[in-house]
């Protein structure tokens, strides 16, 4: 009774930290837009702008199109919901220790609502949507064993392939050889896993150059504000996975992912949206710092 009870209450501690996560998500990505608009010279719309464009989404009409099938409706919260489980298995900052916080179950329930999205793309039987849903394919199939070879090297530092095993302690500076590569090649992935600038622009509006928003040019209302609200969690959660598990400064966590909040904004000022075909070398080189870090430990 009292293992069940705990397990309980495990439950609940890792649930009320996804939606903890899942409200702050949006104020991250509203500082990231805040940061490039300084950056540009710009004023730049609020930190809390997100908040707002959800509500407004959230109010609208769904509109669906006689072509879409159940695929095209049932994605969007298909993604929502395993982006929020990922969440939820995150390390706990109630302080208590998680048992289902493996990180290959991790990595394939976030795959699990990128194919959901992919598929749905192309299920609205538009031009756009499946060159976007080919498009994510395309570079899942190169970010994929890129994110295996980050957690090998940490599996093989920690030796543990839990998430709350794999954290650095507070007191762990790791600036060694092979933790500053991994630092820089997830930081790399980071931004690829989240359709972000050097790989992916997420303000454009051209649709021959989007990638992530093109699969989403057909959604309307709930469902869009669903797509939106979980990519903004799955910044927050990669953002949060750096910091614990690479980020090799003896700073507190909040800090930790402030500053790299920063650092994708900043990032993203500095460089510009590259070629397709010129993202597998980009994937390629953080693939190679992995590998030289596993051989450097």
């Amino acid at each position: 009774m009292i293992n069940m009870q705990e397990m309980l209450l495990n439950v609940l501690y890792c649930l009320g930290q996804a939606l903890v996560l899942l409200f702050v998500a949006p104020l991250v990505s509203g500082i990231v837009k805040k940061v490039k608009a300084i950056l540009q010279n710009r004023v730049g719309s609020s930190i809390f702008q997100e908040y707002v464009d959800i509500f407004k989404w959230w109010r609208k009409p769904v509109i669906l199109t006689p072509y879409t099938g159940i695929i095209f409706k049932v994605a969007p919260c298909i993604y929502f919901i395993t982006t929020l489980v990922a969440a939820a298995m995150l390390p706990n900052f109630f302080n208590k220790q998680m048992g289902f916080g493996d990180v290959f179950v991790f990595v394939y329930i976030m795959a699990l609502g990128r194919i959901f999205m992919a598929v749905s793309s192309m299920d609205a039987a538009t031009a756009f949507g499946g060159m976007g849903g080919s498009r994510e394919v395309y570079i899942a199939a190169f970010v994929e064993p890129v994110i295996m070879l980050s957690i090998l090297s940490n599996v093989i530092h920690t030796g543990s392939t839990n998430l709350s095993g794999m954290s650095l302690r507070p007191d762990e500076l790791n600036l060694t050889v092979a933790g500053v590569l991994t630092c820089v090649a997830f930081f790399l992935v980071l931004l690829a896993e989240n359709s972000r600038i050097p790989v992916d622009n997420p303000d454009t509006h051209l649709e021959l150059t989007m990638i992530h928003e093109c699969m989403t040019l057909e959604y309307s209302g709930r469902l869009l504000a669903f797509i939106h609200w979980a990519s903004q969690l799955k910044l927050l959660m990669f953002i949060i996975l750096f910091s614990l598990l690479y980020l090799p400064l003896n700073i507190p966590v909040v800090a930790k992912v402030l500053l790299s909040t920063v650092a994708v904004g900043l990032v993203e000022t500095l460089n510009n949206k590259m070629r397709l075909f010129k993202v597998r070398v980009y994937l390629a080189a953080a693939g190679v710092m992995l590998l030289l870090a596993i051989v450097a430990q």
